[in-house]
């Protein structure tokens, strides 16, 4: 009994996990479009950018944008709360002092302010490009969903499942969900055994109901959440010989159930029980064997109606790897039927993008864990190829060995590539297709770390164009932008294939070279730029229209020359002043009065 109660909590913590998850990837993607919009707290804006995607969102939650001072400006659903505040709540005051850092923030169950609603919340803190506070999305989670989805996974009617927070306040609980919610249970005998560790099992009488029950309890990674399932004392004494993988029917149907870490059903073992349990009720064994037998083939017919109708695509295979069945989702996803797949490994239905060393740690992972989770490249039957992410779990025979693997898949390709969008929108220059501002800060911060763990200077170039206005002037904005397209394939041509080149804006550019082992490398990089910028441009082609520019570079070195992002910038920029000043065409070292280095000019000959 301990094993199956723990093979229960783990795997509901799977599926609240993965759950959150799928909130938080949703969250992320509309913190960075948030992001980009030209005023985040412009409340039609933000309106439009949720509700456009509303119809595509998991019924069980919707989302809010929350501006700087906790007011709600925008929601994904036409409900009544725009303008409301929630500046008291846990959540919002984290990601308004920023102590949850980039990570989101669980809160603590509470009844819905406005709506009444028995909720949990899922929140982000959003930034603008420049990283300061614009708000906090927020997801409300309704815990009924989660009740509801623990009472179809008893399969005894003494057997609990209780999700906690941190605190031991109930979120969701199976039975007894209304009494129970917001209940303390910090008194009880589960703290005293997280003492002992995040994970275990005991004795003990519930505090709900005041049950004696075997309890198994998983803390969750990172998250202030704590899953706890019971099943009574008479239920372990049941357990002898070989019966449990009867009553593991009803594990089935739990697992079956969970779109993450799902375990299948082990259906020829449980006929093959089935068949013994009904010879010994014949020989009037016990009244026991019957009823368990009764229970056994309902729990069987759950079990294959859930796999059967789940919406997530699922597949069991062998231990070695052979699809054994596949559930109706998956062939939708895919494409392939049943009979077409049984028989085939795995492997063969992916697009082999990953390679051999990919796959070889994939399969040490479920190895040592039984578990992996990732994203890996299918094809559908018709030849085209998607993305899909999946989850493996091992099911493990009586002795511990693996026996069967459970594969759940979904198609995240459109997801990842507005994702990719979004990304890059927010964080390269759609011109040149250089590294933006806001990109370039996160590497210079990177590079400084480096720098400071290698003791070696870094340098930052600052260029500016020379007659770039002139181009622009004379030959037109278009002819403008042909030739910053190609400064920027010049300037990246002078790094080395470590260094970074971004834009940013208008005639600006900006170098960063890092882990400067050799020094005189930073002039003789100076040097090349000016060469390539003073070497005439062709912005048709055909040798009719030719730019001649040149550029003014001003050079400063971590971390003589500043120790934070915007004095090194700074100093950057006014070194690039000084060159422009001293005739333009020339870099020039920026001279700090502690600096030791000697201001170098040099005209590009």
């Amino acid at each position: 009994m301990r094993s199956q109660t723990d093979h229960y909590a783990k795997a509901m913590e799977a599926y609240v996990l993965h759950a959150l998850q799928s909130v938080d990837l949703a969250m992320i993607g509309f913190a960075n479009a948030i992001k980009v919009l030209p005023n985040a707290q412009n409340r039609a804006a933000v309106s439009e950018l949720l509700s456009a995607r509303a119809a595509n969102f998991n019924a069980d939650y919707w989302l809010s944008f929350l501006d700087t001072k906790g007011n709600v400006i925008a929601t994904s659903l036409d409900i009544d709360i725009e303008g409301h505040n929630y500046a008291e709540r846990d959540y919002f005051k984290a990601h308004l002092d920023n102590s949850h850092g980039n990570r989101p923030f669980i809160g603590a169950p509470v009844i819905g302010k406005y709506t009444g609603a028995k909720l949990f919340f899922v929140s982000r803190r959003v930034e603008n490009a420049k990283g300061e506070f614009i708000g906090v999305l927020l997801a409300p989670l309704d815990v009924r969903r989660y009740a509801a989805l623990f009472d179809n996974s008893r399969f005894t009617a003494d057997m609990s499942i209780t999700l906690l927070y941190r605190d031991g306040r109930v979120i969701a609980r199976s039975p007894l969900f209304e009494q129970s919610f917001g209940r303390d249970l910090s008194g009880g005998e589960l703290f005293r055994q997280l003492r002992n560790g995040n994970s275990g099992t005991y004795k003990a009488v519930g505090i709900v109901d005041g049950l004696h029950r075997i309890y198994s309890y998983r803390v969750f990674e990172q998250l202030p959440l704590i899953m706890l399932v019971g099943s009574s004392d008479a239920d372990a004494v049941r357990q002898r010989d070989r019966s449990y993988l009867v009553a593991g029917a009803g594990l089935i149907c739990l697992l079956f159930l969970m779109t993450a870490g799902g375990i299948f059903s082990l259906r020829t073992h449980a006929r093959q029980e089935a068949r013994e349990l009904r010879i010994r009720a014949l020989l009037g064994e016990s009244r026991e064997m019957e009823q368990k037998l009764r229970a056994n083939e309902e729990s069987m017919k759950l079990s294959a109606l859930l796999f059967h109708n789940i919406g997530e695509a699922m597949m069991v295979t062998d231990a070695g790897g052979r699809i054994l069945t596949v559930n109706p989702a998956f062939s939708l996803l895919s494409g392939y039927t049943e009979q077409q797949v049984i028989g085939r490994r795995s492997y063969e239905l992916t697009a082999g993008r990953e390679g051999v060393e990919f796959f070889a740690k994939m399969a040490k992972t479920i190895r040592d864990t039984g578990q992996w989770d990732g994203e890996v490249w299918h094809r559908h039957q018709d030849g085209t190829e998607y993305l899909a992410k999946i989850r493996f779990d091992t099911v493990h025979d009586d002795f511990g060995h693996p026996f069967r693997y459970v594969v759940l898949l979904s198609d995240v390709t459109e997801k990842k590539a507005s994702e990719e969008r979004i990304w890059r929108q927010a964080n390269f220059d759609t011109l040149t297709g250089l590294p933006n501002r806001r990109m370039f800060h996160e590497r210079l911060r990177q590079e400084m770390k480096k720098s400071d763990r290698a003791r070696l200077p870094m340098a930052i170039l600052f260029v500016d164009l020379d007659h770039f206005k002139e181009v622009n002037d004379t030959m037109g904005h278009d002819k403008g932008d042909l030739l910053l397209k190609q400064v920027a394939e010049r300037l990246t041509a002078s790094m080395r294939g470590t260094d970074v080149v971004a834009r940013l804006g208008g005639d600006e550019f900006i170098a960063l070279l890092g882990e400067l082992r050799n020094p005189p490398d930073v002039t003789r990089t100076a040097k090349e730029i000016l060469k390539k910028m003073s070497t005439p441009f062709d912005l048709d082609g055909d040798g009719q229209q030719i730019a001649n520019i040149s550029s003014s570079i001003g050079i400063a070195l971590y971390p003589q020359d500043g120790k934070d992002i915007e004095t090194l910038m700074k100093n950057a920029d006014q070194a690039m002043y000084g060159a422009k000043e001293n005739g333009k065409n020339r870099y020039q070292y920026y001279a700090s009065v502690d600096n030791v280095l000697d201001i170098h000019k040099d005209r590009c000959e």
